[in-house]
């Protein structure tokens, strides 16, 4: 898939989730997202539901360790980059909407992370696909 493609798919993916937050927000009643506090931290693996303690997977980390493991070429390298950079891009914008409840907001997320996740096996030769399926699997059994 050529990188416009995705940027493309990443675009209408986005759109859908922002305007579900926004219907949900309407739905419930309570005001337009908010900013979010300037503690929270952006390495390591999600640990709490807590939004100031939430911890999101550095993209640039994932991107070595994917090339390293899948080993991807240079075309390869710089699409998974653009999706994980927009993965990232996008869920820190659902973490802005306050109005929404935390399990929803988790459940958005999980859709960007899925989302980002085909995208990725869509750039793959079998070969990665069988190593990246592997990974995706150990990573739901740890989490």
């Amino acid at each position: 898939m050529q990188t416009y493609e995705l940027e493309k798919h990443s675009v209408k993916t986005f759109c859908a989730i922002l305007f579900s937050a926004a219907v949900a927000s309407a739905v419930m009643g309570r005001p337009a997202a908010a900013a979010r506090p300037s503690s929270v931290s952006v390495s390591g693996p999600e640990t709490t539901s807590d939004i100031s303690a939430l911890r999101l997977p550095d993209p640039h980390k994932e991107l070595r360790h994917l090339s390293k493991n899948l080993k991807l070429k240079r075309d390869q390298r710089a699409s998974v980059s653009s999706i994980l950079q927009e993965r990232d891009r996008e869920i820190r914008l659902l973490l802005d909407i306050e109005s929404l409840s935390q399990e929803y907001r988790d459940a958005l997320a999980t859709k960007v992370t899925k989302d980002s996740d085909t995208q990725i096996e869509a750039l793959l030769r079998s070969k990665q696909k069988r190593k990246f399926d592997k990974e995706l699997a150990r990573n739901r059994e740890t989490h």
